[in-house]
């Protein structure tokens, strides 16, 4: 309905919406004359139309305006904020809103935090976390633990997988290392990692997965595991995928089967099982049994553990605790048996206090004999254990380190005439083990990766012929792969 001669109030100042601009309430008479403000009606400004009016809805006011005059502007301009700046009202709110920035900033970095040093989710609910945060940011309410292990770590799991999908698939090669193992709980586990060089020639690790292996450790099911991994975009056309793992033999089925290649098995391994060999020998494996209950003794003894400091501090010697090895791990019978040796006089001494003595009746000290057979088994393991400490220590360990190190094992196990019986025994059985890995088509690609490496590239390990045969296979696959990258171009 529309008026030429129509009356109108302005809206109350507390009416904020915009569209008060442009309307105000209808005046109209009573039957006495007198004006009264009708607040069910609202009248346009710009064309007297009158709008009917219910409190607190400015709908229809909004639509006529829409409608019947375009090129009045329907909404105020909005004033942007600093990123990360709060309103005034979130200013003054005793909380931080879940949905500010601020606050999402937050719990995000304390799932990050939860993830990385793999910490219980109920950490979150604990009183001195929330204490703590209490004096960070008093205005952040810490989430309870459910919205981290059903929410926040989930988000960061997706993202997280999804960069390094994209990352892996801009890679031009890729390479897996994966190893089973238990948990304490006796659970057992599978792990997948991938290695990747990119563009820059910058190494990147990725942990893909661990997966529970509850079923029989056959190369079959592992294989499965390994196949598993499709799901991360690894195949790459005309481009295998190598694989390292240990020497078992489900690991050679599991990786053939899963159409991996090549498959190089860990050098740290390697060493392990050859020193296993040796430390076989039955005169050397007495001798550690000697020794190991020696260690043992003052491990259990805090009597004979308290006599052999004072021992030490007399005899000036470093006041170090005796190792007792574990024998699945061959470097802690090294380490062993050169603190005994570092310790001998000390443990000696302690031994022979009357004390002492009477509770180790079973214990048969070491004679000079022993002394220097120990001696020459430690002098004789030492390249072994510089191995595995060059592999281990690397930040970035290569497979070019393969064939050098075995070529120093090598050597230095070679017979010599002034080898006492025990000893010969030691290195022929741990020449036995390792002469033979690494043979084949593997070799010939470890020999190129080391002559590729700076530190080798002389190949001093081989002959004339042996060393042009190498670097002749390299020149024919560098060609090969000029030609391909100019079809590609």
């Amino acid at each position: 309905m529309e008026s030429n001669e129509v009356e109108i109030e302005d809206a109350p100042p507390g009416y904020k919406s915009y569209v008060w601009q442009y309307f105000g309430f209808l005046i109209k008479k009573d039957k006495d004359g007198n004006r009264v403000t009708d607040k069910t009606k609202t009248v346009c400004k710009l064309c007297h139309a009158v709008i009917p009016y219910t409190t607190s809805n400015t709908s229809n006011m909004n639509h006529h305006l829409q409608r019947h005059h375009k090129n009045v502007k329907t909404a105020p301009e909005k004033t942007s904020l600093p990123k990360g700046q709060l309103t005034m009202k979130q200013t003054l709110t005793p909380t931080l809103p879940p949905s500010s920035l601020h606050a999402k900033q937050i719990t995000r970095l304390i799932g990050e935090f939860i993830a990385d040093y793999m910490a219980p989710f109920n950490m979150v609910e604990n009183r001195k976390f929330i204490q703590m945060f209490n004096v960070l940011e008093p205005k952040f309410k810490m989430p309870c633990r459910g919205h981290f292990s059903e929410k926040v770590i989930p988000e960061i799991y997706n993202k997280t997988k999804q960069s390094v999908k994209e990352y892996l698939k801009n890679a031009d090669c890729v390479a897996l290392t994966t190893d089973s193992w238990t948990s304490r709980a006796t659970q057992s586990y599978i792990t997948i990692t991938a290695e990747v060089i990119n563009e820059k020639w910058e190494r990147k690790s990725f942990v893909l997965q661990t997966r529970e292996l509850s079923e029989s450790h056959t190369g079959v099911n592992i294989a499965h595991v390994l196949r598993n991994v499709s799901e991360w975009e690894l195949t790459r056309p005309q481009t295998t995928i190598a694989c390292v793992t240990d020497n078992a033999s489900n690991m050679d089925i599991a990786v053939r089967e899963s159409g991996l290649h090549p498959h190089i098995k860990c050098l740290a391994h390697v060493v392990n099982l050859a020193s296993k060999r040796g430390l076989a020998v039955s005169s050397v494996a007495r001798l550690l049994g000697r020794v190991r209950r020696i260690t043992t003794f003052f491990h259990k003894s805090t009597t004979a553990t308290a006599v052999l400091t004072n021992k030490q501090t007399q005899l000036e010697l470093p006041r170090h605790k005796l190792i007792t090895d574990v024998q699945t791990r061959w470097n802690s019978t090294y380490n062993m048996l050169a603190r005994y040796l570092e310790q001998q006089a000390a443990v000696s001494a302690a031994l022979s206090c009357p004390g002492i003595r009477r509770n180790a009746r079973e214990i048969d000290t070491l004679d000079n004999s022993d002394i220097s057979d120990v001696e020459d088994i430690v002098k004789l393991l030492k390249p072994l254990k510089t191995a595995t400490t060059v592999v281990c220590d690397e930040k970035e360990p290569t497979v070019s380190l393969i064939i050098p190190l075995k070529f120093m094992i090598e050597q230095s196990m070679s017979p010599d005439e002034n080898d006492t019986q025990t000893i010969a025994n030691m290195k022929s059985g741990i020449l036995l083990d390792i002469s033979d890995r690494y043979s084949g088509d593997c070799n010939d690609m470890l020999q190129e990766c080391t002559a590729l490496d700076p530190r080798f590239r002389s190949l001093s390990h081989l002959n004339d012929e042996q060393r042009e045969s190498v670097y002749a296979r390299i020149r024919e696959k560098a060609s090969a792969l000029h030609e391909q990258r100019n079809q590609v171009g």
